[in-house]
């Protein structure tokens, strides 16, 4: 599909987002915009309504960047663990030794980023490392959805380096994720997703009382008979 001058302004925006040109509250002004793209107003004001729909953005009188409370923290991160937890199954299921593989190229990927310090980077290959995940389930539903927490998630763990000037990410948690998958078992992986994202959104306040009993609401049994049986 050919790429329009709204996709190229919404990518670009995005961009500056993500790499805190415009931070948390910061107003976007649209002729300000369109001197900064070099595209005309109608593409700009089409990005920034995506960006809105994204849960990006803010409009009213104007537009300005969105600020997470804690509450619309709490809420993502309850959701991603339901949809991480939910997949388990299917990913142990669906995903090839070569998908494995791919998954653990992201994985190191991240490591590195994070080893030279480079948290923009480190913070963009942890959330595609999940996106992954959900995408190896088969199941395109659960793919959108977290592609739509992903972009809210990214500016979360990004605004919280802004104002603390540090994020937490166990990245060792994803070799646990990645140990459990290469043994293809299910209830190794649902509880090393469940370690690995319970520290980073605890950092953010979600409080550990409503995390725990969604952890034991979302708790399955093993899929490993039913994988040797076909």
């Amino acid at each position: 599909m050919k790429q329009t001058l709204a996709d190229t302004a919404y990518e670009k925006l995005l961009d500056m987002i993500y790499s805190l040109k415009y931070q948390s509250g910061d107003r976007l002004v649209e002729q300000q915009l369109i001197n900064e793209l070099e595209i005309s107003r109608t593409p700009v004001r089409e990005a920034i309504r995506r960006l809105a729909g994204d849960g990006l953005v803010d409009l009213s009188t104007f537009a300005r960047i969105h600020t997470f409370t804690a509450k619309e923290k709490e809420d993502i991160g309850l959701v991603r663990l339901a949809i991480d937890t939910t997949v388990a199954p299917l990913i142990v299921l669906n995903a090839s030794n070569k998908d494995l593989q791919d998954l653990m190229s992201i994985a190191a990927d991240c490591q590195r980023a994070s080893d030279r310090n480079d948290i923009m980077e480190r913070i963009r290959l942890d959330f595609k490392f999940h996106q992954v995940l959900v995408e190896l389930s088969g199941n395109q539903v659960f793919t959108d959805i977290q592609d739509q927490l992903t972009k809210k998630g990214r500016l979360i763990q990004i605004q919280h380096y802004s104002e603390n000037g540090a994020t937490f990410c166990n990245l060792t948690g994803h070799l646990d994720i990645l140990q459990a998958l290469n043994d293809r078992n299910t209830n190794a992986c649902i509880k090393a997703m469940q370690d690995h994202l319970r520290p980073s959104y605890a950092s953010h306040g979600v409080d550990s009382k409503i995390w725990e009993v969604a952890e034991t609401a979302l708790r399955t049994t093993d899929v490993t008979p039913f994988i040797q049986q076909h």
